[in-house]
């Protein structure tokens, strides 16, 4: 390497030498020096500073960056905003935030030098917090810059007699949104099966609207419930998917206050809401504990025994005992992430996460919906009509009763039959047009019916496809105790599927090959009758 090349390298690592220097000088706060020359900076001793009995403060204010955060002052018993005394404050979130001064810490301390205390950031402090108890004692905490490596803030107490290393606990438990010590609007922890009503009216997309009926309107025995929007024909709900649906609108929690007592809920998007849900649901009444009286059995509105619906875990609560209640949120324009929402009737404006909003205001009959078109078992029905073509098969059904009494010879006599495998093990007498089945053709007898039992909607149907033809090619009418239920397959894309007609709601699709298939077990069982 040439000589002055050396001279080069070694010019420039002169001049790189000299910036680190210059920006340790210019960027490290001088008083560092007297770190290292302190006895109480070098050492981990926590060092209390105050130590106050939170319950005898009664004003508390805080200025960060010199401008107003907080003023707090308490009246009787009582916490309020200063100078907005009719804002009800939560009580305990404010004892939580008084809760920091019981013991001002600090991890060290530096020798006080009024020269100097703009190193420290304590000339013109990120936060000033001023404290009075009820015995007129003040204490007053001026935060300034973090504190390099060993954390915290440079702070001066009110004695002013030594820089502390203050825990940057203290900072961070004053530096809130005064919001949050407003006391929230509160929303209801509602239990799943005491809800009764729920109704999502959307501005824009489906509305949903479902409703716990009585067992003469159920569209399937097994159903509580009816969905009863979008679609104008009632659905019946999953018995797997609707605790999911139940379950978004159970336990609600807002994020934060946003504002108190606006006065203009339109800049929301709250005055038009986007939607309005209504949740109707009901608790025990003031004296009553379900848990104590859960065997008694009573009938409720929606005609089932409560003690058949009672379980450990949420006992039913009779109707006469049940207090009726309804939850209406409105929900407003989207910020980032959140949407903002409020009660109805409040002025008070809140946000709550995209996910659970939306969870709420998209629900989806088809997936919530009961996918099985009639799954009622067969022995649960008095008996059904079934025609396709040109046939049609009367299939009836008759309970036969046993007794302790009944002996073999009378169970026989009841059957009309020799053999009484039949009565003996189903209790049932089966006939396909007038004609008993016997309990060797049972098994094939109740196969076509199984085959149905199994049927599924499988996805919507759309007007827009025009079938050849309207007539069924296959029909059910279903003989319940108080009504008959009429399923019809009707023609429609020719290849692939069949649209379904329940008692008139004919909005979905089954599967063609399987429908066609259960003719031809029908078919199978025609020499039975």
């Amino acid at each position: 390497m040439s000589k002055q090349k050396k001279n080069l390298l070694t010019l420039l690592g002169l001049f790189a030498l000299l910036a680190v220097v210059l920006v340790l000088y210019f960027f490290v706060p001088r008083g560092e020096e007297n770190d290292v020359q302190t006895a109480d900076s070098d050492t981990e001793e926590t060092i209390t500073v105050d130590a106050i009995d939170s319950e005898s403060i009664v004003s508390l204010s805080v200025e960060k960056d010199g401008e107003p955060l907080l003023a707090l002052e308490k009246e009787g018993e009582n916490w309020k905003f200063s100078g907005e005394k009719k804002i009800p404050l939560d009580e305990e979130a404010v004892t939580d935030l008084l809760s920091v001064f019981q013991t001002v810490e600090a991890s060290g301390t530096l020798e006080y030098d009024s020269d100097r205390l703009s190193e420290y950031g304590l000339d013109n402090p990120s936060m000033s917090i001023y404290v009075t108890t009820s015995d007129n004692k003040k204490y007053l905490y001026d935060l300034g810059s973090q504190v390099p490596v060993k954390g915290g803030y440079y702070g001066l107490d009110s004695k002013e007699d030594a820089i502390y290393f203050m825990e940057e606990s203290l900072y961070t438990s004053m530096d809130i949104n005064p919001n949050s010590l407003i006391q929230q609007d509160e929303l209801p922890e509602i239990e799943e099966s005491y809800m009764t009503y729920l109704n999502v009216d959307n501005k824009k997309g489906d509305d949903f609207e479902a409703k716990v009926v009585s067992e003469q309107e159920r569209v399937a025995a097994y159903s509580r419930w009816n969905i009863t929007k979008p679609y104008d024909r009632p659905l019946a709900t999953s018995t797997l998917e609707w605790g999911t649906t139940l379950g978004y609108f159970n336990t609600l929690t807002f994020n934060e206050l946003v504002e108190y007592g606006t006065d203009n809920l339109k800049q929301y998007g709250l005055a038009q809401p986007a939607s309005d849900i209504t949740v109707t649901y009901y608790e025990a009444k003031k004296g009553y504990t379900p848990e104590a009286d859960s065997s008694d059995t009573d009938t409720s509105a929606d005609g089932a025994s409560t003690e058949a619906d009672s379980s450990e875990e949420t006992p039913e609560i009779p109707e006469k005992y049940r207090k009726y209640k309804t939850l209406r949120l409105l929900i407003g324009d989207k910020k980032g992430e959140e949407y903002y929402v409020c009660l109805k009737g409040s002025n008070n404006v809140y946000t709550m996460s995209e996910a659970v909003v939306e969870n709420m205001t998209q629900l989806d009959a088809y997936e919530a919906m009961d996918h099985t078109v009639y799954s009622t078992l067969a022995t649960d029905i008095d008996g059904y009509d079934v025609t396709y073509g040109s046939t049609t098969m009367k299939i009836t059904r008759t309970p036969v009763e046993e007794s302790e009494d009944t002996s073999e010879d009378e169970k026989s006599e009841e059957s009309g039959s020799d053999d009484t495998s039949l009565t003996n093990e189903h209790q049932n007498i089966w006939r396909l047009n007038g004609k008993k089945i016997s309990a060797e053709d049972e098994e094939d007898f109740l196969t076509p019916y199984s085959s149905a039992y199994l049927l599924e909607f499988t996805a919507k149907a759309k007007d827009s496809v025009k079938p050849a033809s309207k007539k069924p090619v296959l029909t059910f009418v279903y003989h319940e105790e108080n009504r008959d239920v009429t399923v019809k397959y009707l023609p429609y894309d020719g290849t692939n599927f069949y649209r379904v007609d329940k008692d008139g709601m004919d909005y979905f699709l089954v599967d063609k090959r399987s429908v066609d298939d259960i003719i031809t077990k029908f078919k199978g069982i025609e020499r039975l009758g």
